[in-house]
């Protein structure tokens, strides 16, 4: 289909907005993966809730919100890119995929930040933990239809889990160096 001006696009986006808000409200909402989420989301904040350091929650805070936001960064260009899906969120009017681009990213990535600090055991716990990641955790969602590969595989996320790591413990490292909020 050819769009002849922004209005057509506009008005094939309404249409969009209708039925992704007719299949939440019908398919989607109480569904047992929308409870799924809901719980994964509590549970993981009220584990971090109980495990974070207090003495450093700035730092740690600060990493949970780098991954965060390149998670949102990536999972965006992802869907924009057609690579996956996410069947059944947990609000109609976002795409994001809350509850890992706002608890399992972050909490898993705070809790390596705040109990790894040397960087050699830093680098062999992320490691473990993409390989976990990728090849355990996303094939699980697939199968609990949480999520749908369109053009992308496994094996891919695996680079991109490492590199938000790095990521992740090189910025907070340096944005909160000599402080006494950062890990050594």
């Amino acid at each position: 289909m050819l769009l002849s001006n922004i209005a057509d696009l506009l008005e094939i986006e309404e249409h969009n907005v209708e039925l992704t808000k007719q299949y939440f409200f019908e398919d989607v909402l109480f569904s047992y993966q929308w409870w799924l989420l809901l719980g994964i989301m509590i549970a993981l904040w009220s584990v971090w809730f109980i495990l974070v350091d207090k003495q450093r929650m700035l730092s740690i805070l600060l990493a949970g919100c780098i991954s965060s936001l390149i998670t949102f960064v990536l999972d965006d260009t992802g869907r924009s890119l057609h690579l996956w899906f996410y069947p059944h969120q947990l609000t109609y009017f976002s795409w994001q995929f809350y509850p890992v681009d706002l608890a399992v990213i972050p909490v898993c990535y705070m809790i390596l930040y705040q109990y790894i600090g040397r960087w050699k055991w830093f680098l062999t716990t992320l490691i473990l933990l993409s390989l976990f990641a990728a090849f355990l955790v996303e094939p699980l969602f697939v199968l609990l239809d949480l999520y749908v590969l369109i053009h992308w595989e496994h094996i891919y996320s695996f680079p991109f889990y490492i590199l938000i790591g790095v990521i992740v413990k090189w910025l907070t490292d340096r944005v909160t160096k000599g402080s006494n909020t950062s890990y050594r």
